[in-house]
């Protein structure tokens, strides 16, 4: 992904409020499986989740790109007026992964997800406490965003996991 995308993609992460992300909950816990299982069962499993995943990644980041234009820096008065929906957006996101079984297999995907869901609460949260301070600080803080936020290793964690780059729409 190239740096712009990126930064679009991360944008859309920051220009929404906190949610405490419930995707590690998600695990299945009915216990274990059967003692004998293919290895291709296990990689059909991971794959069947990392698609359910990547859909609701592309399905967030297309309601998001509709909403703001996929914007990083947008006027403060835009973030606040789109703040409701964003938080309607995320949470309907939040609750749709929760629902999500990860199989035992792919908890090291759905681990990569976990961090950067909460590399982007940490940048919504930051994002939202500048704008409660006014224009200067917003501008300070998106500044400071684009600076730093593109090359936190919980994005370089989600490419590894194999998921898809609409994943930092969240």
């Amino acid at each position: 992904m190239c740096d712009m995308g990126r930064m679009n993609a991360i944008a859309i992460a920051a220009s929404s409020c906190v949610l405490v992300a419930a995707c590690s909950s998600s695990q299945n816990s009915t216990g274990p499986g059967p003692a004998t299982v293919s290895s291709s069962t296990h990689s059909d499993a991971v794959q069947q989740y990392a698609e359910a995943v990547d859909a609701l990644c592309d399905a967030l980041e297309q309601k998001v790109i509709a909403l703001n234009g996929g914007q990083f820096d947008i006027p403060l008065k835009d973030f606040l007026a789109q703040l409701p929906q964003h938080t309607t957006l995320r949470d309907d996101f939040d609750r749709k992964l929760a629902a999500i079984v990860v199989p035992q297999a792919a908890a090291s995907k759905a681990r990569a997800l976990a961090d950067y869901i909460v590399f982007a609460n940490e940048l919504d949260a930051a994002r939202l406490r500048a704008a409660r301070q006014g224009a200067a600080a917003y501008q300070r803080e998106i500044h400071a965003e684009q600076k730093f936020a593109a090359s936190d290793p919980s994005i370089a964690g989600l490419e590894a996991a194999g998921f898809s780059d609409s994943c930092t729409a969240r």
